[in-house]
């Protein structure tokens, strides 16, 4: 490790990001942080790549790991930025949530997927701040420390978009003009849930989604066929467990929503995603091209299009958000 280099060697359980991974990254240890950039040179067991030094004392021989959120902490920490602990409010109680002012009267409001938290926004909050957005980066139900659902269990955006329905109240009681809305993976299918349910939506002048889960029943099937399981199955297995836990499988087709959909909406989505497919994405800018601008990104796995290229993805976030026009009529 130099002030300019790191040299990380493979991992000997497979991690979620390799130690090749091209990609702007988190590099966490024990000790420290700091960010490894661009891969120089790799021979599938080792890989030097550039690193700039962030806080604490890496060292030599360090454990650490690659984080495709990119920022540790909070937007003080990592991005230099003010913000307040706010909380806002759903039919289950009471939720946090981080607040920087903008300069505007427009609200940007962000919603991480599942199995994430509010560090999945860092990537995206320095193009909507410099736009002068004021920026809430939310929780929802199940999330840790918050309240849980009845059931404990995730709905996939189904009820999970009455805290994005608190949050969005909250921007407007507090001066709001107009909402920016933007979702990573689940936090999509949240997002568009929200505008085909909430009363609040037509508060929303554009959306912003992050290789949204636009669709549940083609995503498992795409889970199961990288796992390399029988896709027969699937039909009783998608079955027992609607009988189980009680929903339609229509329920999660979010894509139903498209044609009432009167806002622009700004989609990036990797070709490599292993997670959410992007025909889902492809299907969603086919159906709506009169509002969808499209970003598909070669190589690039879930929620890492940031990571594959910061520079472009926050001009495309920054000229969306300074040409966005609602369509209402």
């Amino acid at each position: 490790m130099s002030d300019q280099t790191v040299t990380l060697r493979r991992a000997t359980r497979t991690p979620d990001l390799a130690a090749s991974e091209p990609g702007h990254f988190l590099l966490q240890g024990a000790r420290g942080w700091g960010y490894a950039g661009r891969v120089i040179d790799s021979n599938g067991l080792i890989a030097i790549r550039e690193f700039h030094h962030g806080g604490g004392d890496l060292r030599a021989g360090d454990y650490l790991r690659l984080d495709s959120f990119a920022h540790p902490s909070d937007p003080r920490e990592a991005l230099g930025l003010a913000f307040e602990h706010v909380r806002f409010n759903s039919p289950l109680g009471s939720f946090p949530a981080w607040y920087i002012p903008g300069s505007s009267s427009t609200w940007a409001i962000m919603t991480h997927g599942k199995g994430a938290d509010r560090r999945e926004a860092l990537r995206m909050i320095p193009a909507l701040a410099e736009s002068g957005l004021h920026c809430l980066a939310i929780t929802y139900r199940n999330d840790l420390g918050v309240p849980a659902s009845p059931n404990g269990l995730y709905s996939y955006g189904r009820d999970e978009w009455e805290e994005l329905d608190g949050a969005v109240a909250f921007a407007r009681a507090r001066g709001a003009s107009d909402i920016v809305l933007a979702g990573y993976s689940m936090g999509g299918a949240i997002t568009l849930s929200f505008m085909a349910k909430s009363a609040n939506s037509p508060a929303v002048s554009a959306l912003i989604l992050d290789a949204p889960m636009s669709n549940l029943a083609p995503t498992v099937e795409h889970g199961a066929r990288r796992a390399g399981l029988p896709i027969w199955f699937l039909g009783i297995s998608n079955r027992l467990a609607a009988l189980r836990y009680g929903f339609n499988w229509t329920d999660f087709d979010y894509l139903k929503t498209l044609p009432n959909l009167q806002v622009p909406v700004l989609l990036f989505h990797g070709d490599a995603d292993a997670t959410v497919p992007v025909e889902l994405s492809d299907a969603f800018a086919a159906r709506r091209p009169d509002l969808v601008r499209y970003v598909r990104v070669p190589g690039t796995g879930h929620v890492r299009a940031w990571n594959t290229d910061p520079a472009g993805y926050e001009l495309a976030v920054r000229e969306f958000v300074r040409t966005r026009r609602s369509v209402r009529t």
